[in-house]
C-alpha cells in the first residue's frame, strides 16, 4: 500500500540553502505506518547531499544509521536514496518529522521537490519501470557470437542492457527519463562492424510500467585490419620508428603511427580494397644510415600480420673521414650503477652512446660527423632517488681538432617519504561525513588529510582540552585500510597551523603571541593524539602539513628571516601547559627563521614518529598570473621561492621535515571560486604547474606534494551541463592529471557551454576572453593519458585532492560522480613504483 506524507519547505529558506520537513507518513487508507527494520525513500533535490542532511525528529529515539546514495540526474537535480535504520519496532506518529538540509535553492518549483518522495517500510520503494527492448536477429554470421547491448544514461547514472538476438530482452531500472544509445556489434579485430538502429534516442520510464525499444541493423561495414608487427631489428633497439601507410594507388595517407622494435601496432578499420604500402622514415644513428622496403600489402576483409624483419632493412655505412672524436666528461656526485644514454641529434646524422653514471673520462664510440647538434641526456630514478642529469642544451663538433660534452649527475631528491609507500601515490581531503570510508575505499587511496583542531585554523583563541577531528581522521584511514583489507597502507594527514597567514594583515598576526601560544599548545595536543596511535603496522602514525601559506604571506610581503616576532615565550607557555620539560634550544630567535626552526624542533620533540612538511604557493612571488604569462620560465619563479625558502632555514637540519607541499589554489577550475580569481587553468597552465614543482624540487633536493589539487573534470559533449553550471563543479584539474580520452586533443569535444564561459575583464589579458580561449592557447594538446607519468621525475611522490569545497575522492564535497575514484582505482592496479 502506498505511504502517503505532508512536505513543506522549512522557514528562512533562501535561493542557497533551506530545508525541507517532511511528516504525518500514513498509509492512503489512513492507517499507520509500522517499521519493523528500516525506512527507505527516494526523493529529487536541486543539490547533492549526503546522510548527515537527514535528521529524524521522532517521539521515540529508535533510529540507527542513516544512509544516503546521490546520483546526478540532470541540470541541477539530484536523485537521493535515503535509508533510516530502526532499532526496535516502531508506529509512525502523526507529528514524527524528518528534515533534509539541502544547499541550493528549494523555493524555485518547490513542489518538484515536495512531491518527489516515495517511502516504503521494510522494503525499497516502488520506483522503478521495465524498459523492454527487442532486438532483430543478427545481420552477419560473424557477429552471431557477440551480443549486442544498450546503454541507457540518466544523468551520471549509466545502465547497461544487454540484448539477444531474435527476442526480448527486459530489464528493471529507476523511475525516469534516459538516453538511449548503443554501440555497433564488432568482431573483436573489427573486421565486420553492425551499427544499430534504435528506434528512440530518448525514454520516460514511469514506475510500475513498461518502456519499449525496438533495435535493428543498419547494412554491415566490412574492413580490414592489420597488426604491423616489428621483430628485433639489429642495430636499432634504443630508436623510435616513424611509420606511414599509404594507398599504393592513390598515395592517400590511410595511417600515421610511432612504434620501437618487438612491438605490434595494430591498425583497424581500412577499406578491404587494393594494396597499401608501409612506409618506414630513414633512421641515421652512429655512422649507419638505415632504410626499409617493406613489401606492398593486400587489404582484405580479414585480420592480418605484417612483420618487419631484418630482410627488410638496408644499412649503408658513411664514410668517416674528416669525422671527430666527441670526449665525454661525466662528474657524478657519488656513483649510480645506472647506464645513461646520451644522444646527440643533428641534421642528418644521429649518435647514442651509453655512459655508466659514474665520475669518468670516455668518449662517444663513433666518430662524430662535424656540425652543431642538440643534446639529450634524461634525468633518472635510481632506488626512490632522482637524479638530475646536466648537460649543455646544443653541442658544435668542429671539423678539426676535438670536441668535449660535459656530463653532470646530481642527486636531487629521495622520494621515500616516511610512513608514505613506495609509488607514486594519491589521497584526498575528507569532510568526515558518514560516506567518506566508502569512498576512499573505493579510490583505493593511500592517505586522508584534514583539519586539525575545532576551527582547522590554529584555534588562535583557546588551549583546547580534545581535538575529535584528529582522532576522527585516524579512524577514518584506519577504517579504510580494515575495508581494503589491510592490502595497503592509509596514512592520515593532518593539516595544523600555529600561526594562520591565510586571513591577510601578515604583520599584526606575526606579532600577536597570545595567538602563537594557543596554536603552539593545539598542534602538541594534535602530536600527542597521533603518537598514541602508534603500533607494530603503524611506526609512522600521521602526517602533517603545517601553516599553509605561511611561507607564500611572507615571502609576498618581503619579511626576510630577521623580521622580528615573538617564538620563545609563546612557545614555552604551551609547553608548560601540557608539562613538557624539554629546554628551547638557544638558537631559536624571536623573528620569522626562529619561528620556523621552532615549529620544526617542537615537532621532532613531541612526535619524532610523525611524517612533516611545510607549504609553500604559486603566489609567494607577488602573484600567480605569471603562469599563463609566455616569457616567464616556471623554473625562474622556482628559484625565486626556493631561494626563500632557503634564507629561513625551513629544511635545515638537524630538525629538517620530510616533505614540501605545493598549492596552487584549490577551486575547481570552472567555478566561480576560481576563474572569478584568476585561476582557470588548461592543459598548458598545468604543465607549467608541474614544472613548477619540478624546478622546486631541484633547487631544495626535496620530495614534493601537489596539495589540494582539484581533481574536477572537463565535461564533454554529451554530459548534462546546466545553463547555471557553479554549483556541479566542473574543472580542469582532474582531467589533465588523471587523463581524459573523451576530451583527447580537440577541444571541441569539450561542452559548447563550458567553452562559452566569459572570464572577468582583470584577468583576460592572462587567461583570454573565454574558456575556448584558454583550451586554444594550450594547442596542441593531448590529455588522453595522465600528467602524472612523469611525476616521479619531477620529484612528485604524492598527489593530495580536493579542498573544503573543491572535487577530490569524496561524494559529499563538490561534483558526486565516482568518476575520480574510478581513475584512482584503476591506477593502483599498477602503481608507478619507485624501483625504476
Amino acid at each position: 500500500m502506498k505511504i502517503e506524507y505532508d512536505a513543506i519547505v522549512g522557514s528562512g529558506a533562501n535561493e542557497w540553502y533551506g530545508t525541507i520537513v517532511v511528516s504525518n507518513l500514513r498509509y492512503e487508507d489512513g492507517s499507520a505506518v509500522t517499521v519493523n527494520q528500516f525506512l527507505e525513500f527516494n526523493f529529487r533535490s536541486p543539490a547533492n547531499l549526503d546522510a548527515t542532511a537527514i535528521q529524524p525528529s521522532f517521539s521515540t529515539w529508535v533510529t540507527g544509521d542513516i544512509t544516503a546514495d546521490t546520483t546526478q540526474i540532470g541540470d541541477g537535480t539530484f536523485d537521493v536514496t535515503a535509508t533510516i535504520q530502526y532499532t526496535t519496532s516502531y508506529t509512525m506518529q502523526r507529528a514524527d518529522q524528518i528534515t533534509i538540509g539541502v544547499d541550493g535553492d528549494l523555493l524555485t518549483d518547490s513542489q518538484t521537490w515536495l512531491d518527489s518522495f516515495v517511502f516504503a517500510a521494510d522494503q525499497a520503494p516502488a520506483i522503478t519501470g521495465t524498459v523492454s527492448a527487442t532486438c532483430a536477429p543478427a545481420p552477419d554470421p560473424a557477429l552471431a557470437g557477440i551480443a549486442p547491448a544498450l546503454t541507457l544514461t540518466r544523468g551520471s547514472a549509466v545502465v547497461t542492457m544487454p540484448l539477444d538476438y531474435g527476442a526480448t530482452a527486459s530489464i528493471t531500472v529507476d523511475q525516469g527519463t534516459y538516453a538511449v544509445m548503443g554501440d555497433s556489434v564488432s568482431t573483436s579485430d573489427q573486421t565486420v562492424i553492425a551499427p544499430l538502429v534504435i528506434d528512440r534516442d530518448t525514454i520516460d520510464v514511469v514506475a510500475g510500467a513498461t518502456t519499449t525499444l525496438g533495435v535493428t541493423f543498419a547494412p554491415v561495414e566490412y574492413y580490414c585490419a592489420l597488426d604491423i608487427s616489428v621483430g628485433s631489428l639489429s642495430g636499432l633497439s634504443t630508436e623510435t620508428l616513424n611509420v606511414t601507410l599509404t594507398d599504393s594507388a592513390t598515395g592517400e595517407t590511410l595511417a600515421v603511427f610511432t612504434t620501437t622494435t618487438n612491438h605490434v601496432t595494430s591498425l583497424r578499420k581500412l577499406l578491404p580494397s587494393g594494396t597499401a604500402r608501409v612506409s618506414i622514415e630513414n633512421i641515421a644513428l652512429d655512422n649507419v644510415n638505415y632504410s626499409f622496403n617493406v613489401p606492398l600489402v593486400t587489404l582484405t576483409n580479414a585480420l592480418q600480420t605484417v612483420v618487419i624483419d631484418n630482410s627488410m632493412v638496408q644499412t649503408e655505412n658513411v664514410d668517416t673521414t674528416g669525422y671527430t672524436r666527441v670526449a665525454i666528461n661525466v662528474t657524478v656526485d657519488h656513483p649510480v650503477d645506472r647506464q645513461l644514454p646520451l644522444r646527440l641529434i643533428g641534421g642528418s646524422m644521429n649518435y647514442l652512446q651509453n655512459v655508466t653514471a659514474t665520475s669518468q673520462q670516455t668518449a662517444f664510440s663513433a666518430l662524430v660527423q662535424p656540425g652543431d647538434y642538440t643534446v639529450v641526456a634524461d634525468d633518472f630514478l635510481s632506488a626512490g632517488v632522482v637524479y638530475a642529469v646536466e648537460t649543455p642544451s646544443s653541442l658544435s663538433v668542429p671539423g678539426s681538432g676535438s670536441a668535449a660534452l660535459g656530463v653532470t649527475i646530481k642527486a636531487s631528491a629521495n622520494l621515500s617519504v616516511r610512513g608514505f609507500p613506495a609509488y607514486l601515490c594519491f589521497g584526498g581531503c575528507a569532510d568526515l561525513t558518514p560516506s567518506n570510508q566508502a569512498d576512499f575505499a573505493a579510490a583505493r587511496a593511500t592517505s586522508v588529510f584534514d583539519y586539525a583542531g575545532t576551527d582547522g585554523a590554529g584555534d588562535s583563541s583557546v588551549y583546547l582540552t580534545d581535538d575529535p577531528q584528529t582522532r576522527a581522521t585516524l579512524t577514518l584511514a584506519r577504517n579504510v585500510e580494515l575495508q581494503l583489507g589491510n592490502t595497503q597502507p592509509v596514512l592520515p594527514v593532518m593539516v595544523s597551523y600555529t600561526c594562520n597567514l591565510s586571513l591577510g594583515d601578515t604583520p599584526t598576526i606575526l606579532a600577536n603571541a597570545d595567538a602563537h601560544a594557543h596554536s603552539f599548545s593545539n598542534y602538541i595536543l594534535a602530536l600527542n593524539i597521533a603518537t598514541e596511535a602508534i603500533d607494530s603496522d603503524h611506526p609512522v602514525p600521521a602526517g602533517f602539513i603545517v601553516n599553509p601559506d605561511f611561507l607564500g604571506a611572507c615571502q609576498q610581503a618581503n619579511f626576510g628571516a630577521t623580521y622580528p616576532m615573538p617564538v620563545r615565550e609563546p612557545l614555552q607557555q604551551a609547553l608548560d601547559h601540557w608539562s613538557i620539560k624539554a629546554a628551547i634550544p638557544d638558537d631559536i630567535a624571536e623573528n620569522i627563521a626562529g619561528y620556523v626552526l621552532a615549529v620544526n624542533w617542537l615537532t621532532r620533540t613531541v612526535a619524532p614518529s610523525v611524517t612533516f612538511g611545510w607549504q609553500i604557493n604559486l603566489w609567494g612571488v607577488g602573484y600567480s598570473e605569471w603562469i599563463y604569462e609566455d616569457g616567464i620560465d616556471p623554473a625562474q619563479m622556482a628559484q625565486q621561492t626556493a631561494d626563500y625558502v632557503t634564507s629561513l632555514g625551513v629544511y635545515d637540519a638537524p630538525y629538517e621535515p620530510d616533505f614540501l607541499a605545493i598549492d596552487r589554489y584549490e577551486a575547481d577550475d570552472f567555478t566561480q571560486r576560481a576563474y572569478v580569481n584568476g585561476y582557470c587553468y588548461g592543459p598548458r597552465e598545468w604543465d607549467r604547474y608541474f614544472d613548477f614543482c619540478k624546478a622546486v624540487s631541484r633547487a631544495l633536493k626535496l620530495p614534493m606534494m601537489p596539495w589540494q589539487m582539484p581533481a574536477s573534470r572537463i565535461p564533454n559533449t554529451t554530459d548534462p551541463v546546466a545553463t547555471d553550471f557553479d554549483s556541479q563543479h566542473w574543472g580542469t584539474g582532474g582531467s589533465c592529471l588523471l587523463g581524459d580520452p573523451a576530451i583527447g586533443s580537440d577541444y571541441e569535444n569539450v561542452h559548447p557551454t563550458i567553452l562559452a564561459l566569459q572570464f572577468p575583464e582583470a584577468f583576460q589579458q592572462y587567461m583570454g576572453a573565454t574558456a575556448e580561449d584558454m583550451f586554444i592557447r594550450s594547442e596542441p594538446f593531448d590529455i588522453s593519458n595522465p600528467l602524472y607519468g612523469d611525476f616521479l621525475l619531477r620529484g612528485i611522490f604524492s598527489v593530495l585532492l580536493g579542498g573544503g569545497a573543491t572535487t577530490g575522492i569524496v561524494s559529499a564535497i563538490g561534483n558526486p560522480e565516482p568518476w575520480a575514484r574510478q581513475k584512482l582505482n584503476a591506477y593502483m592496479n599498477q602503481p608507478i613504483t619507485f624501483d625504476q
